[in-house]
């Protein structure tokens, strides 16, 4: 897309100095009737005609392209779930299907009218996408083109956000990927006219300090530390060494201030403190999905990106455990962890 995106920067900048190149000649006239010479004129460039065919026969073909989508044959569901992992920030995206399923981490959408965030992949038969769009979006076309596909409500955000998959039946292009549209009310809005955007697909990770046992974690905002628990043995961790609000992140997007290794009863278990990315230090969302844990009051069990999450808030953040053999195992760490926020 850089090459084609490098032409088209090409082809309008020669245009707009071909536009001022006959002004100039409007105001000025020609100094000598011998010459003919205008002042300030520049000597025009030839157009290479084949680079020209070449982009336009491209914008073309991704016309077709984006004309032959089509919704996945299955059954689909997108989850935006927490990702503990410090540094990272927003979510993990999860798409569960019943042929497919995938999760990228982090994805940072930023708040908007339309597509949030978009990604695609593809083998030698078939192009799949999927984007995460605001809840006013009821569909979406690819590369400018008017068909649509519609979109369905990712569940468990207090923020509404919506979803769509697509699939083309053509081999993703090595130079072209394709884009996705937002529709809403029955308009398909592009600032690019289905071609030339940069790709919608904001992963921010923030710097970390990471330590390794038996060294102490780093000072930092976020802390970490375990009671004594019987056979737990903390690893390593990584640490965000200053905190500051971030761009809202669309749906209430949390940060991972601090992860910390552990070992127990033969499982590897990873704990995690997580913020609001846009207010740090306020009350983050509720897990998405998530489910009292019954007989434990104050404790969640929500969908994580690599199984079932723990979890439990503490002041203006929550405290969560991922892995281990068993829902057992992270009950028992977290019981003896402790987490603390700012000094």
């Amino acid at each position: 897309m850089g090459a084609v995106r490098a032409v088209a920067v090409v082809l309008l900048s020669l245009a707009l100095w071909l536009d001022a190149g006959a002004a100039a000649a409007a105001e000025a006239g020609p100094t000598s009737q011998a010459t003919g010479v205008l002042p300030g004129a520049i000597e025009p460039q030839p157009v290479n005609q084949k680079v020209e065919e070449e982009f336009w026969a491209d914008v073309a073909e991704h016309t077709r392209r984006g004309a032959a989508i089509v919704p996945p044959a299955e059954t689909w569901e997108m989850r935006l779930v927490p990702a503990l992992r410090a540094g990272m920030v927003g979510w993990c995206a999860v798409l569960r299907g019943s042929a497919h399923s995938s999760a990228r981490c982090p994805v940072s959408p930023l708040e908007g009218p339309r597509v949030l965030y978009e990604a695609w992949e593809g083998g030698p038969s078939g192009t799949r996408g999927f984007a995460l769009t605001a809840a006013n979006v009821g569909a979406v076309t690819v590369d400018g083109a008017r068909v649509g596909v519609a979109t369905q409500p990712v569940g468990g955000l207090t923020v509404g956000l919506s979803a769509a998959v697509v699939t083309i039946p053509a081999p993703y292009p090595w130079i072209w990927p394709d884009e996705l549209d937002g529709v809403v009310g029955g308009l398909s809005e592009s600032p690019h006219s289905g071609w030339g955007a940069p790709p919608l697909s904001p992963s921010l990770t923030l710097a970390t300090t990471s330590w390794q046992s038996p060294q102490a974690p780093p000072a930092a905002p976020c802390q970490i530390s375990a009671g004594r628990l019987k056979g737990a043995r903390r690893r390593a961790g990584r640490v965000v060494p200053a905190i500051s609000p971030l761009a809202h992140v669309a749906g209430r997007g949390l940060l991972s201030c601090a992860d910390s290794e552990y070992s127990f009863a033969g499982s590897a278990l990873d704990a995690a403190i997580l913020l609001d990315a846009a207010e740090p230090g306020v009350t983050p969302v509720p897990l998405p999905n998530a489910t009292p844990v019954h007989r434990h009051p104050g404790l969640y069990s929500a969908p994580g990106s690599q199984g079932q999450i723990l979890g439990r808030r503490i002041a203006g953040a929550w405290l969560l455990v991922e892995g281990g053999a068993s829902a057992l195992q992270r009950e028992r760490l977290l019981a003896h962890l402790h987490g603390r926020v700012g000094g």
